[in-house]
């Protein structure tokens, strides 16, 4: 939305224009993004989702709004055997209830490596996504991803690495 200068007498008072509730749909109200991650987040439990180091909470100011969740981290599954793989999914928390959001059929070999000539030991990639919410609240609200090593695979544990890395969590409010 552009921005227009008023020049002339008469066009009365304007006063609080450009609140939240006067912005445009699609229109950015806020941003919020992780600071620093400095832990390393191990999953040994296989065939178990578990929370990563990857949280962040953002307060919506109106039911309409809609929350575009993004998040890139790099990650890595680590063992042995003839494959590695497991996946992500994204919670939302609102006032202790979670729901599941994003890979909501809960796939669990979003990320593998397979070797039929021998055993690999890592598989590394750099875990992105991005998913429009419509939490239709004005109370806190968290979103974390969770990861999980497939239980039939190779793998020993998953790592979702430090933001030192490259890694961060970005919340954005818009307009609904």
């Amino acid at each position: 939305m552009a921005l227009t200068k008023v020049i002339g007498a008469g066009i009365g008072t304007v006063t609080n224009q450009f609140a939240d509730g006067n912005m445009a749909a699609g229109s950015v109200l806020q941003v919020v993004q992780s600071g620093a991650i400095d832990e390393v987040n191990h999953n040994s439990n296989q065939g178990t989702w578990a929370d990563t180091n990857y949280t962040l909470a953002i307060t919506p100011s109106a039911t309409s709004s809609k929350i575009l969740v993004h998040f890139h981290f790099p990650f890595a599954f680590k063992g042995t055997g003839t494959k590695l793989r497991g996946a992500l999914r994204l919670n939302r928390t609102i006032a202790s209830t979670t729901t599941l959001i994003w890979n909501t059929g809960s796939y669990v070999e979003a990320f593998h490596a397979r070797d039929s000539g021998g055993t690999p030991d890592e598989f590394t990639s750099v875990a992105n996504m991005s998913f429009l919410d419509s939490p239709s609240t004005t109370a806190a609200t968290t979103y974390t991803v969770q990861q999980l090593v497939k239980a039939d695979s190779g793998s020993s544990y998953a790592l979702s690495h430090r933001s030192a890395y490259g890694g961060a969590m970005i919340l954005t409010e818009v307009a609904g």
